[in-house]
């Protein structure tokens, strides 16, 4: 007597056998589609190139044109194009051209980790960054609701917290010409990489001013970053004065500088930019950016 078969068991071993198909059909065309790879920076191993891991190269297959963006949803990131070349020894594969840019750009630093994930569709390595605290690196996007570009039509970079200091000015920013000078915040100079920056643009006013930094022993160690040469041609033009606040916001981070080229000029798109806004002390606001705090302030207004 043949064996009765339970009703609806057919139809399901049919689904279940249809599902297994799709799935691994799904699952040979995923390959690269959730791969991940984390790296750990180590000095002099980062810098120009980055090694790439043999399992990540085997399935990336051919492919030499990468594109790099910092993790995250919702917001529009920039793409940084990035070529992966062959090493002269051993076989390896490297991130090479454009790889620096996005180091420089994003502050990557001796043993920060950074946590890689391959969108294969679009060539796309999404970097998750970790610092020495080994919590995720937190970045502000310049520009960011108004897609990838700033106010210049340059692509905006990522921006460390905290992205803005104010500092209620004293009589010793005020001194003679040579000896004028503004100190900047501690957390602010290590979160901007101001130990290897020469020389940061301050914007107000429609008006721009170069000043460069000088560095110098804190009485209990480490070091201190100032505006220094260029910071009274800033007062003098804008009429600061002793209990003026300012109020200073990155709004462009730049790359850092080459320490073996410390008398090249900054290229325009590289420069480190703040944004500065001062409260006198007659309680009027010193105008940023002119057209943009105009139109603003009427808007509040209702003008």
């Amino acid at each position: 007597m043949p064996a009765r078969t339970r009703r609806g068991s057919r139809g399901k071993h049919t689904a279940a056998a249809a599902n297994g198909a799709a799935m691994e059909e799904e699952m040979a065309d995923l390959s690269l589609g959730d791969f991940q790879f984390f790296k750990i920076l180590l000095p002099g191993m980062y810098e120009e190139a980055l090694r790439l891991p043999a399992k990540f190269v085997r399935q990336l297959g051919g492919r030499r044109d990468l594109k790099l963006r910092l993790a995250g949803e919702g917001v529009p990131l920039p793409l940084w194009d990035v070529e992966v070349f062959a090493g002269e020894k051993h076989g390896d594969m490297y991130l090479g051209r454009g790889w620096n840019k996005f180091v420089s750009a994003h502050d990557l630093r001796d043993g920060y980790i950074l946590v890689f994930r391959y969108d294969g569709g679009q060539g796309e390595l999404a970097v998750t960054v970790f610092d020495l605290s080994t919590c995720q690196k937190q970045y502000v996007h310049a520009g960011a609701a108004a897609g990838t570009y700033d106010g210049d039509g340059r692509r905006s970079l990522a921006i460390p917290e905290p992205s803005h200091f104010a500092v209620t000015l004293r009589p010793c920013n005020f001194g003679e010409k040579q000896n004028q000078y503004l100190n900047v915040p501690l957390e602010f100079q290590v979160a901007h990489g101001y130990e290897r920056r020469r020389q940061v643009e301050l914007r107000m006013d429609g008006g721009s001013w170069k000043v460069n930094l000088k560095r110098s022993k804190r009485p209990l160690g480490g070091m201190r970053t100032a505006l220094k040469y260029g910071w009274n041609d800033f007062c003098v033009d804008n009429g600061l004065e002793v209990g003026d606040t300012c109020f200073f916001r990155v709004i462009r981070e730049g790359g850092c500088d080459d320490e073996e080229d410390e008398w090249e000029q900054v290229d325009e798109g590289d420069q480190h930019v703040l944004k500065v806004e001062v409260r006198k002390t007659n309680g009027t606001v010193g105008i940023v950016d002119m057209k943009d705090t105009i139109f603003q302030d009427n808007q509040m207004l209702g003008k």
